[in-house]
């Protein structure tokens, strides 16, 4: 493991994926947030090891059905762990997100006028996540409710700020920054789709990083589907991929 993913996995386990509660578990542990108890990445089972899939699942059911979870997510960093764990997951009817973790470690490619983007607060941004969230097949109001209540216990973990773009009193771009001691994040990447093709994702995303860098992070990074466009833009942004992040989630 190289020191970069190294520092990201411990960033990961004390802010972005810390919950309020953890549960000793003999694969893991499990994350517990009773105060936002729907959102999955706030209430999971992380494993570092496991038999298999059955095994993993029985682990599942203890903790998050245990606490009256519905839902069941099983999260993990091992990359050779996920690849073994996966076919048994989807033969099972579980669906498999592979993220990949992604390191600013050169310089961008791609520029975008910085003055373009202010500092706002978490409120400001809520009406307009809350959209994007409710036009999502999944998408509910107590959902999303829920799912931005988290940022604000997140934020008691971190440092945070919100940056975006406004065009006529909208918000139509978005990014948030979490900073650790010298670890940063850039997270909920984001632009409303009739203002797409202006560089203003772009704008955002290197605010945050010259923020990050301003406050003492030398590590920035951030997370992204690995089987989606977008990581080739993060590529163009300076970010290549340091390691990868597995969640099965039950059907």
């Amino acid at each position: 493991m190289t020191d970069e993913l190294e520092r990201i996995h411990a960033f990961e386990h004390a802010v972005d994926m810390a919950g309020t509660e953890t549960v000793p578990s003999p694969l893991g542990h499990g994350v517990l947030t009773p105060e936002v108890p729907m959102p999955h990445d706030s209430n999971f089972l992380f494993v570092d090891r496991a038999r298999d899939a059955a095994d993993a699942i029985a682990e599942a059911d203890r903790i998050l059905g245990g606490t009256g979870r519905s839902h069941r997510v099983i999260v993990t960093f091992d990359d050779e762990l996920g690849e073994r764990l996966r076919p048994e997951f989807e033969a099972l009817g579980w669906r498999t997100l592979r993220h990949i973790f992604m390191a600013q470690l050169r310089d961008p490619e791609k520029t975008a006028d910085l003055s373009l983007v202010r500092k706002v607060d978490q409120a400001a941004l809520r009406p307009g996540r809350i959209r994007r969230i409710l036009a999502e097949p999944w998408g509910k109001p107590e959902l999303a409710e829920q799912i931005l209540d988290s940022k604000i216990l997140l934020g008691e973990r971190a440092d945070t700020r919100f940056y975006a773009v406004v065009v006529d009193d909208e918000i139509v771009a978005w990014t948030d920054l979490y900073i650790g001691e010298d670890v940063a994040q850039v997270e909920d990447v984001a632009t409303l789709e009739e203002h797409r093709g202006k560089g203003y994702a772009t704008a955002v995303v290197l605010r945050a990083v010259g923020e990050a860098r301003n406050a003492g992070a030398d590590l920035v990074y951030l997370v992204a589907d690995e089987e989606d466009w977008p990581k080739e833009w993060y590529q163009r942004l300076g970010f290549d991929t340091v390691g990868r992040i597995y969640k099965f989630i039950a059907p």
